[in-house]
């Protein structure tokens, strides 16, 4: 539980370790707007207007982020999932801050508005881990705040063939909050996620798009 009566110091990561192999191996952060920005520099935008300002993106391949300044947490047990990019970034910030946010790469619609409400949430609640839920009872579990303690935890349960980042909030009892706008949380899983993102109707077009 975050000691509310001292500023709280909370750091922030992307979670960018996916294969991408629904989109062909291309990197899913890097897909870019109308205006040409990667999602997942519309991500880091928006954590630094929500008051976080340490970032670090969690990828085994450092390479389609590197001219973005940030540094690269690789999974030291890879072929796990996200859940060990989780761990791994817990410990990079061990005893540096009450808390990390995550959020995936591929949530172009995320604003900071979401993010506070999410950090606000964590440091009300008694539980070391909040996530997002939207009204229709979807869960959202990589947009997330955990406490830095739950390094140790989430690390023996990865050992323990946990995978499902999921179902390891459920047995920690982690806490939902819950979002009425469930579109600020929309993911991209295929080219047709991206296109109706887009407001694309050409895959074609939607092709020359791509930053790799």
């Amino acid at each position: 539980m975050v000691d509310t009566f001292k500023q709280p110091n909370i750091k922030g990561a992307i979670l960018a370790g996916g294969r991408a192999s629904r989109m062909g191996g291309i990197p899913k952060g890097m897909l870019v707007d109308e205006s040409g920005q990667p999602i997942i520099v519309h991500l880091i935008n928006q954590m630094r207007l929500a008051g976080i300002e340490d970032i670090v993106i969690a990828a085994n391949d450092p390479t389609p982020y590197r001219d973005l300044g940030f540094q690269t947490i690789p999974d030291l047990q890879q072929g796990t999932g996200p859940i060990a990019g989780i761990a791994e970034v817990l410990k990079h910030y061990q005893d540096q801050c009450d808390g990390t946010m995550f959020m995936p790469c591929d949530v172009p619609n995320m604003t900071a508005r979401e993010l506070i409400t999410l950090r606000e949430a964590f440091l009300r609640s008694t539980e070391n881990i909040v996530f997002a839920e939207t009204d229709d009872f979807f869960w959202h579990p990589l947009c997330a705040v955990v406490h830095n303690d739950m390094a140790t935890q989430i690390t023996l349960a990865i050992d323990h063939g946990q995978r499902k980042v999921q179902d390891l909030w459920r047995q920690l009892g982690a806490k939902s909050v819950k979002f009425a706008e469930a579109e600020a949380f929309m993911n991209m899983n295929s080219f047709s996620d991206v296109n109706r993102w887009r407001g694309n109707t050409s895959e074609k077009t939607l092709c020359r798009s791509y930053i790799i």
